[in-house]
């Protein structure tokens, strides 16, 4: 009878093979993985102690590294933030991040409340939110776009010269920022937010808010890599549009070219479009009763423009942060930024 052990030893050396070939694969792998785990917290740490573009200095309480297999992110219990030059540091929560493997590129990571920021400029805030969460993607030239999400946020700021106090929260927020080759592209949104001082009602109704922006060379602010101290000043750039809605057909919205000056005053040319005025005019009154004379004035020389209705739109001209209506009528002064 014949055999087929010699057909059944080949097969079984294949079989044994590959087995090894998958052991050794595993083993370079995960040998690989741990010493680029070991060399991003190395890189993190440096970057941490000051070794960035912005010179500030961040603490991750307990770091490590974590994701195996097939991912790889940083982990902190605590996160603290140093930044000696504008006098500002912060403390947050655990930190969660994660990337892919594959895509090492594209980073996820959330944030835990709570928070506090304190300013050399006189004030606190104290920030609380249910979730954050927040992505990153990154290629050859750099960041290439950021994306934020927060819910039930809020956040008490305080005032450290007088210690007055005011709440600022929302239900949703949302920031992103893109690279727009040397341009910047921001759009933020804020649904039902509410500012209120203590003890009180909100000073307005819960509104929602949008703005879509683009800002001209401030692309390096994704690297970390803006001039220290510039901030915006001597900035410039478009607003597709800003809009506030208060909800009952109040909707108050602009667009147009801006820019700041070194000084911090602004400048530019905005098409300004309001609906309901007369609701405006009441809500704001009641809002500011001390400058109820002049919203009631505001609101008459707006409907003679939008002949007697209740929407419409005007152009303002904005020079040196003062504010001239139809071209020729000064309604009032910005203070520089």
């Amino acid at each position: 009878m014949a055999t087929n052990k010699p057909e059944t030893s080949a097969v079984s050396r294949k079989i044994m093979r590959l087995g090894i070939l998958i052991i050794v694969g595993i083993a370079v792998y995960t040998g690989a993985w741990f010493y680029a785990a070991n060399s991003l917290q190395k890189s993190l740490l440096a970057f941490f102690g000051g070794e960035n573009p912005a010179e500030v200095d961040i603490s991750c309480d307990d770091t490590a590294v974590r994701g195996f297999p097939f991912r790889i992110g940083l982990f902190c219990s605590k996160v603290g933030l140093d930044d000696r030059f504008h006098g500002v540091s912060a403390s947050f929560g655990a930190l969660r991040s994660a990337a892919q493997i594959y895509a090492p590129g594209h980073v996820v990571w959330e944030l835990d409340s709570p928070g506090e920021v304190r300013s050399s400029l006189g004030f606190s805030a104290a920030l609380q939110w249910q979730a954050l969460r927040s992505s990153v993607n990154s290629g050859l030239s750099g960041v290439d776009r950021t994306s934020l999400e927060a819910t039930g946020s809020k956040a008490t700021v305080t005032m450290m010269t007088t210690g007055q106090t005011f709440d600022a929260a929302s239900d949703h927020l949302e920031a992103h920022a893109r690279r727009n080759g040397d341009d910047l592209d921001v759009a933020l949104m804020i649904r039902n937010g509410t500012f209120q001082l203590p003890g009180g009602t909100p000073v307005i109704p819960p509104s929602s808010t949008t703005v879509d922006m683009t800002l001209a060379g401030k692309a390096k602010y994704l690297d970390m890599q803006g001039d220290r101290g510039e901030g915006l000043y001597g900035s410039s750039g478009e607003i597709r549009r800003i809009a506030i809605d208060l909800g009952e057909g109040r909707i108050l919205s602009a667009n147009g070219p801006f820019s700041i000056g070194t000084d911090g005053l602004i400048s530019g040319e905005l098409r300004l479009d309001l609906e309901g005025i007369d609701a405006w005019r009441k809500t704001l009154a009641e809002a500011f009763p001390d400058d109820a004379d002049n919203i009631k004035s505001g609101a008459k020389i707006l409907k003679a423009l939008f002949s007697g209705q209740q929407n419409g739109g005007v152009d303002l001209k904005i020079q040196n942060g003062v504010v001239i209506l139809g071209g020729f009528i000064p309604i009032g002064v910005l203070p520089p930024i």
